[in-house]
């Protein structure tokens, strides 16, 4: 049997220092006290000092303190003194001085004639794996809430559809201001949850190149400031924004970039949480060199020098929010920094390319009003109007039947398929969800000559990413709640 109170013979360690010198994994070779008495470079440069400057320190209670209070240390001392073999495996967290590492530790003991044995431990370093593995199951849970925000949305938008449209109808024979004025203020008030309801399904789609389009970064960051507009408020955050009007535009995917501008605005908030007196987040864009710059500033606690090294990387104790941000900017073609004062503020810098050239892009124009239909009396159209929701069915038929058109309901795709087959129509209009698959009546509709080209969509689910890919027919479509004036034009153009 072997003497387990041997010691490592000359030739035996030089064998095994060559060996760890050349090797990726870190190997610490401890005395039977559980003391360091040789790292290799990897394990060094891991704990960002010389090999040399590891021995002597206590394995257990200084590099995996945790261990010892498992009693990993009591056990794999006990074992040598006894001459036991000791032989584990486990997993640690080594707090070093770039932050935590994540690590599955193998230990044994060797000896070689007769005196106190070594241990062996192999350190494996499996941050970056339990990184991606973090970020694919943060990916999961997006795409799962996305499905989950896309169906919500439908909910909430068709019956606010119908709300709205009410309060329109309502407006019109509104006998006095001041009823004229509280139905504005529904419809105004429809308005900012569809807003809100939007942003939240962009925020959790998941960020997909081929969705990526011209975007105006000042109107993610007013977007997602008004979203977080109460939460700032009621932690006494005051907001101020200095954004550069014209600003380059960026191409990029809208939900991911609102929740990089998320990620930064949470982060600052979190550093404002515990400050006193004055709480103050500043929002900058300014036009770059590199293209367009994006700054969030806030004038909490800073971080320190080797906090501020490490905080967009979750590997290494940095913010989880942070990373996922930086990972969206490096996605986009762009580049993040931080710079703070310890103790005084800290300002998260973000760089993004500008879309095509360097040209500064012209603001688009405030939307004007939407015009009231052509008062002149327009050809009577027979409409087929299929929607699920009951009250929003009545209130399109009014609105239809107030213009002179006759107007045929359906409540579910079938029903308006054998209505179609019935009878001829001039129009249709469809909602994209209701029972029977809406998107699918309308291209059987499209396959009636009446019908050919004069067929719309409406849709309260404000991701729409079925519509952009599935349907082939290129048919206008209205997101509800949409204005009622808008939606008779639509059709009344469609049936001339």
């Amino acid at each position: 049997m072997t003497d387990f109170r041997a010691p490592l013979s000359p030739a035996v360690l030089a064998v095994l220092r060559d060996l760890a010198d050349e090797a990726a994994t870190g190997v610490l070779l401890l005395d039977a006290d559980g003391r360091v008495r040789w790292a290799n470079p990897a394990e060094a440069q891991a704990w960002n000092t010389a090999p040399a400057a590891l021995a002597g320190r206590d394995f257990f209670r200084d590099l995996a303190p945790r261990l010892e209070g498992e009693g990993l240390g009591p056990a794999y001392r006990a074992d040598l003194a006894a001459g036991t073999p000791f032989h584990t495996e486990a997993d640690a967290v080594l707090a070093g001085p770039h932050g935590s590492r994540f690590v599955r530790l193998v230990m044994r003991t060797l000896a070689d004639g007769g005196g106190p044995p070594w241990g062996v431990v192999l350190v494996e370093d499996r941050t970056p794996l339990i990184a991606e593995q973090e970020r694919r199951r943060n990916a999961e849970r997006l795409a799962a809430l996305g499905e989950m925000a896309a169906g919500l949305a439908h909910e909430v938008n068709n019956p606010l559809a119908s709300i709205r449209s009410f309060a329109q109808l309502l407006e019109r024979e509104a006998e006095g201001e001041v009823q004229r004025r509280a139905l504005q203020l529904i419809v105004a008030d429809c308005d900012r949850i569809t807003a809100s309801m939007d942003a939240l399904v962009s925020l959790v789609r998941r960020n997909d190149p081929e969705l990526r389009q011209s975007v105006d970064l000042n109107a993610v960051v007013r977007r997602i400031l008004e979203l977080q507009r109460y939460a700032l408020s009621t932690a006494g955050i005051e907001v101020r924004t200095d954004l550069q009007e014209p600003l380059s535009r960026v191409r990029g995917e809208t939900g991911a970039l609102q929740q990089m501008v998320l990620e930064l605005v949470i982060h600052a908030e979190r550093s404002l949480a515990h400050r006193p007196d004055q709480r103050l987040l500043v929002v900058r864009s300014r036009e770059s060199s590199q293209g367009v710059t994006l700054a969030v500033f806030d004038n909490g606690g800073g971080m320190s020098r080797d906090r501020l090294s490490r905080v967009f990387d979750a590997g290494t104790g940095g913010a989880l929010g942070l990373s996922v941000a930086a990972g969206l900017v490096r996605d986009h073609g762009g580049s993040v920094r931080a710079e703070s004062e310890e103790g005084r503020n800290t300002t998260l810098i973000v760089e993004l390319p500008r879309e095509g050239d360097t040209a500064v892009r012209r603001p688009r124009p405030a939307a004007a009003p939407e015009p009231a239909p052509d008062p002149s009396k327009p050809r009577s159209l027979r409409v087929l109007l299929a929607d699920d929701e009951d009250s929003l069915r009545m209130a399109i038929r009014i609105f239809l039947e107030r213009r002179g058109h006759q107007v045929t309901e359906a409540a579910d795709a079938h029903a308006a398929w054998a209505a179609a087959q019935r009878a001829p129509f001039d129009v249709a209009l469809v909602d994209a969800r209701m029972p029977g698959d809406g998107v699918r009546l309308l291209e059987q509709l499209e396959t009636l000559p009446a019908l050919a080209g004069r067929t719309a969509l409406m849709t309260g689910d404000l991701g729409r990413t079925r519509l952009e890919n599935d349907v082939s027919t290129g048919r206008p479509c209205l997101a509800k709640p949409f204005e009622m004036n808008e939606m008779v034009r639509l059709l009344e153009a469609l049936g001339a």
